[in-house]
Order: C-alpha cells, then structure tokens, then sequence
C-alpha cells in the first residue's frame, strides 16, 4: 500500500510540474536558437491583381540581361517605380525621347528604367549607345519574350509604367514627355495597396 502511495504521489508531481511548465510565458529565444525568419520585404508589395499588361493588372515576370551584364528581373524591383520603355536604333521617335527617361532616372534614382530594344535589330545597339551618356539601363530582348509580355509590337515607342506591386499604371504606343513621365511617376509612386484589395469594386487606373 505504502509503495501504491509514493507511485501516485510521484505520478501527481510529474503532472503538476509538465502544467506549470507548458503554461510559463513564451520566453525569447537565447542568441543563436534557431527562430522563425522574418517575412520578406517582398510581402510588403504583394498584390491581388490579375496578371496582365493592362493598367490595373500585375505585369508578369521577366527576366533580361541588360548591355552592361547585369541581371534585370522585374519581380525583384518590387517596391520601386519601373519604367520600361520600347524602343529601336532605328525609330526616330524613339531616340528622340530616351533622354527624357534619362532625365527622370536622375530626377528619382530610386525608380528602375530599362529601356528594352526590339527584337527586330540593324544596328550594333551597343556601338550606338556609345555615342551617349546615358544612365539608366539597356537591353535587347533577342527573343521577344519580353516584349511579347508587355503587350509590345512593331509599333513604337511604347511605355510602361509599373507602380512599387507590379500592377501596371500606364501601357501605351507612342512619344511622352518629360512632364508625362513625371506625373505617370508621382502617380505610380502615389498608389496604395488597398486599391488592390479583393473588396475593391475597381482596381483598375
């Protein structure tokens, strides 16, 4: 009996003790423990939009090399205005208005401007470059991928406008200004992400 005692009474202190353990408050875990990461600053500019060239629709991803060898991915400029703007050597319009984008890089550094040459190539697009002083990115999307994702064609130039969620604010064939660019920037940079919510009865700019 005495030892049928001492069992139970052993058994009811295990319990007591798991109970008092399992209900103390969470404590920080010591330098070096293994802890749940941090979420990424990419959650700060997700986006319910559908996927699309439109304005109001989440540009889909792509990536290009730009002349100088970098690695331009649109998915990774998250949280930055992006200025894409199509364009040719050979597009009299289109030389004419890539300072104005040259201008508004340096008017907004934290803005990403790439200015993408058409698949559709009569001249060494870098020996051209050379010529100038430019800024802001260059690429040449060989394959057409890129273009064919923006909604591009033979037409041009063209120019995109991405607000800081990927969601495009402004796609559209033909020259701008550089008061456009301006304000398609303000307005790009201005955008909230509640605009972009499921409840929203229209996300579209």
């Amino acid at each position: 009996m005495k030892t049928y005692i001492i069992g139970w009474t052993a058994a009811l202190a295990v319990l007591c003790a798991a109970l008092v353990y399992f209900n103390l408050p969470a404590r920080e875990a010591p330098a070096g423990a293994d802890a749940a990461a941090p979420a990424p600053s990419d959650a700060l500019w997700t986006t319910n939009a559908p996927y699309g060239n439109a304005p109001g629709e989440q540009l889909p991803d792509f990536t290009l090399t730009t002349l100088s060898g970098e690695s331009f991915t649109l998915s990774e400029q998250r949280g930055n205005v992006v200025i894409l703007n199509l364009w040719a050597t050979w597009c009299a319009p289109c030389v004419k208005e890539l300072p104005h984008f040259d201008a508004l890089l340096k008017a907004h550094p934290d803005a990403r401007v790439l200015a993408i040459h058409s698949d559709l190539i009569t001249d060494d697009v870098s020996a051209y470059l050379n010529a100038f002083s430019y800024s802001m990115a260059f690429a040449v999307d060989e394959g057409g991928e890129a273009i064919s994702l923006l909604g591009g064609t033979t037409m041009l130039p063209q120019t995109v406008v991405v607000d800081r969620y990927g969601v495009v604010v402004y796609n559209k064939v033909g020259s701008v200004t550089c008061e456009a660019l301006e304000q398609l920037y303000s307005e790009a940079a201005s955008h909230a992400p509640l605009m972009y919510a499921e409840s929203a009865p229209d996300s579209k700019t």
